[in-house]
């Protein structure tokens, strides 16, 4: 059976145009947020805004938990680029973009609220829309949402992402490993100012960050062995003038790892590295690290669920490769089971072909139809209970 009709689907359509023209960054979503609670009000459905800043969370059918309750998941914040796609409804805010296809997303799952509350005195389960904040920041909404309870009745969890790296009217999942953990880490070695003249009577902050950064490479390669890994340091700044010995010098790095046990022990000698080449020049060294997203990992179960489903539906779908991008929707599945998918939205012939993050980032909006369909034939036609 088809939920999406024409009319629906161009609804959603008009949904992302408006939300893609006004994007907001962060937790600062004030506008977005109107905008999504104005939709739910219009359809009678109820939310509450209680698990965290500029989130909002819908209920449809029974909740109390005497059935399974299943929770899908859109996030809804845009990024600070200055578009250059050139579509007609391109932000109409300087400095930010919906260059991460948000807007598609929360467009998806207004049109599946319309969907599910026309049918909600049949619905098999209880189902909670989640609308979560900055996804993109380095503050995760979706710890915020899940620390402030919003998974704590949910049975299970499915999630959505457009992909320019597949063809609109694809769907694309994995099972287990998808997505890396990402931690980023910054390192300050302080050392002491002094005129570039007199060397000897300073202590170069520069010096010892030059002589760390690959001590530190090699240390984390060694620990990796043949596990799958990334450590790129995004920024290596020290000094502000020609003249002066640099007393301050810092290091941005984003780690990736699937494997939390190798991060910790790669971290272990980072923090020795460091501060043995700052206490050898005289110095000092300032650590920190946290892992502001573990890494995706797709229940099997649920996984399964969702292929049988689009089997059912006649849907085409592919097998997503692992990849070493973080989500921040591991957070969900780090208290329950659940599982994100892709739909494709890539079409040449409309030049869709960058991929996210992008200036000049756009969507074959078809793709969303499929999107749609799923979350809604997941909820209507799937299973409504994972065992094991």
């Amino acid at each position: 059976m088809a939920f999406v009709t024409d009319a629906l689907f161009q609804d959603a359509v008009a949904a992302r145009r408006y939300l893609h023209a006004h994007p907001e960054v962060g937790f600062d979503l004030e506008n977005t947020v109107a905008y999504v609670k104005k939709r739910l009000d219009s359809l009678g459905i109820s939310y509450t805004e209680r698990y965290g800043k500029c989130s909002v969370c819908a209920f449809l059918g029974d909740v109390s938990g005497a059935r399974p309750i299943i929770a899908l998941r859109a996030d809804m914040d845009a990024l600070p680029v200055q578009e250059a796609s050139g579509v007609p409804f391109s932000s109409e805010y300087p400095g930010k973009m919906h260059a991460c296809g948000h807007d598609s997303h929360t467009a998806v799952l207004l049109a599946v609220a319309q969907i599910l509350r026309q049918r909600e005195d049949s619905l098999p389960c209880g189902v909670k829309l989640i609308f979560q904040p900055s996804e993109e920041g380095e503050i995760s909404g979706a710890k915020m949402m899940v620390e402030n309870g919003v998974m704590d009745d949910v049975s299970y969890i499915l999630g959505v992402h457009c992909e320019n790296a597949l063809t609109a009217g694809i769907l694309g999942i994995r099972c287990g490993a998808y997505m890396a953990a990402c931690a980023p880490v910054s390192i300050a070695f302080i050392g002491r100012s002094a005129h570039a003249a007199m060397p000897d009577a300073g202590v170069d902050a520069i010096a010892m960050a030059v002589r760390a950064y690959d001590a530190m490479k090699r240390a984390v390669a060694e620990e990796a062995g043949d596990r799958p890994y990334i450590w790129s340091t995004g920024c290596f700044h020290g000094g502000a003038a020609h003249n002066i010995i640099a007393g301050r010098c810092e290091l941005k790095i984003t780690f990736r790892f699937f494997d939390q046990a190798f991060a910790d022990r790669a971290m272990e000698r980072v923090e020795r590295i460091c501060r043995s080449v700052a206490e050898e020049a005289g110095g000092a060294a300032e650590i920190e690290w946290h892992v502001s997203a573990p890494p995706v990992i797709n229940d099997d179960r649920v996984v399964e669920r969702f292929r049988e489903t689009a089997r059912a539906c006649g849907m085409t779908l592919t097998e997503l490769p692992s990849r070493m991008s973080s989500e921040d929707f591991s957070w969900y599945l780090s208290r329950k089971p659940g599982a994100i998918f892709r739909f494709g939205t890539r079409n040449e012939a409309l030049g869709c072909t960058a991929l996210a993050h992008r200036a000049d980032f756009c969507i074959d909006e078809a793709g969303m139809r499929n999107a749609i369909e799923m979350f809604s034939a997941f909820v209507l036609n799937g299973p409504t209970a994972i065992q094991g």
